[in-house]
C-alpha cells in the first residue's frame, strides 16, 4: 500500500471557496513530511460521478454528507483523512494519520454542536468502518444519511476516538495561533473570503489575528504558484446549481 497521506477535502463546486483551497492546500503541503494523496469531494451535474447524484436539500454545506463515503471509496483498506476546505494547517498530516485510535472506526475531536464530536477534522480506519457503511448508491439517495451517521457516531466512546481539539480549533477558540494544529474558520457567516453559497448574514470574525492568517496564507500561496483566480474561473464552469440549507 502507498506510503502516501490520503486526505479528502469537502469543498464547493464553482470556485466560491477557492482562495481558501489554495491557502489550505499549501499550508498541508508546506507541512506534511509524506506525499499528500488529496480528493477534492465537489458536487457534480455527472449522477455516475462518485460526488454527483446526492440528495443534498438537509445539507448545509455543497459537501456535508460527502465524508461518510470515504471509506467505501478507500476500498475500505487503510486509513484516510477528511477534512472541510476552510481551514490552514501547521502540524504535519502524517502524525495524525498515524494515531493510535484503539481499534475504532473513527478519530475526531470532542464538541458540543452535533452531540458530542466535531466531525470536520476526521481519521478513517477505513476497514474498522466497514460495519458501520452504507453503499454509496443507497447514501446518495437518503437526504438524512448525514445526519443519521452524525446520530450514530457523535459522542459515542465506543466508536469514536478524541483526538486532541487543536487538530480542529474552531475559529480559534482560546487558543493562541502558535498552539494550534489546524486552524477552522468553522463560522460561515465570518469567513474572510465570503463563500458565495452561503445564504445567511454575513458578519466580521471576532479574531483579527485568525483573520490576519488567512490573509498571510492566501499571499504565501499565490507566491508558491497557487493562482486562486484561474481555479476560480476554472470552477465555474461546472455551473453547478446546490439543492443545499447553505448556513
Amino acid at each position: 500500500m502507498s506510503d502516501d497521506v490520503r486526505i479528502f477535502i469537502g469543498s464547493s463546486s464553482n470556485g466560491e471557496d477557492a482562495e481558501i483551497e489554495c491557502a489550505y492546500e499549501y499550508s498541508l503541503r508546506q507541512n506534511c513530511t509524506r506525499e499528500l494523496d488529496i480528493v477534492w469531494m465537489r458536487q457534480t451535474n455527472d449522477t455516475d460521478s462518485w460526488w454527483g447524484g446526492w440528495n443534498t436539500p438537509m445539507w448545509s454545506t455543497p459537501f456535508s454528507g460527502f465524508r461518510w463515503a470515504i471509506p467505501e471509496y478507500c476500498e475500505f483498506k487503510g486509513r484516510a483523512i477528511y477534512t472541510d476546505c476552510d481551514m490552514i494547517n501547521y502540524r504535519d498530516m502524517a502524525d495524525l494519520i498515524e494515531i493510535d485510535m484503539e481499534g475504532k472506526p473513527i478519530a475526531a475531536r470532542r464538541g458540543n454542536r452535533f452531540g458530542g464530536h466535531e466531525f470536520c477534522v476526521m481519521v478513517f480506519d477505513c476497514a474498522a468502518f466497514e460495519q458501520y457503511a452504507l453503499p454509496l448508491n443507497r447514501m446518495k439517495n437518503i437526504a438524512e444519511t448525514h445526519h443519521r451517521f452524525i446520530r450514530k457516531f457523535s459522542g459515542n466512546s465506543d466508536l469514536v476516538h478524541d483526538l486532541d481539539p487543536k487538530w480542529n480549533v474552531l475559529d480559534g477558540e482560546n487558543y493562541r495561533l502558535s498552539d494550534i494544529y489546524q486552524l477552522h474558520f468553522t463560522n460561515m457567516a465570518t469567513q474572510p473570503w465570503r463563500p458565495g453559497w452561503f445564504t445567511g448574514q454575513p458578519k466580521e470574525h471576532p479574531r483579527e489575528d485568525v483573520v490576519k492568517e488567512f490573509q498571510t496564507y492566501a499571499s504565501y500561496a499565490s507566491n508558491f504558484g497557487f493562482d486562486y483566480k484561474a481555479l476560480k474561473q476554472e470552477l465555474q464552469e461546472n455551473n453547478v446549481q446546490y439543492n443545499i440549507i447553505g448556513r
